[in-house]
């Protein structure tokens, strides 16, 4: 379907790029002069506003939940430096008690 000499395949090939607005002025008068004649490339504007939006609703939970590991990952790493810490410690100590006797019994 043709409006204004430019086909609606061109058209839904610069959907995008006008959806960003990176278009040159008249680039972008040409599409919106387009829409306002042809239904389906407004669907097909629609869509892709539908899809992106979607797209950003899932890319907002994906980062929920990649913050969410980082902090089970963060409270795992301070447990196990408690964990190996107390044990490291409890032989320093032992070494140098032990250390200390040898040197007070020479």
């Amino acid at each position: 379907m043709e409006k204004n000499n430019i086909s609606c395949k061109i058209i839904e090939d610069l959907l995008p790029s006008y959806k960003d607005g990176i278009l040159t002025d008249s680039v972008n008068d040409a599409v919106e002069l387009h829409l306002n004649n042809c239904e389906d490339c407004r669907k097909k504007l629609h869509e892709l506003e539908t899809m992106m939006d979607d797209a950003k609703s899932d890319s907002a939970k994906r980062d929920a939940a990649f913050i969410s590991g980082i902090r089970r990952y963060k409270h795992y790493l301070i447990g196990l430096a408690i964990g190996a810490g107390i044990p490291i410690g409890l032989f320093l100590i032992f070494v140098l008690w032990v250390v200390g006797l040898v040197i007070i019994n020479n």
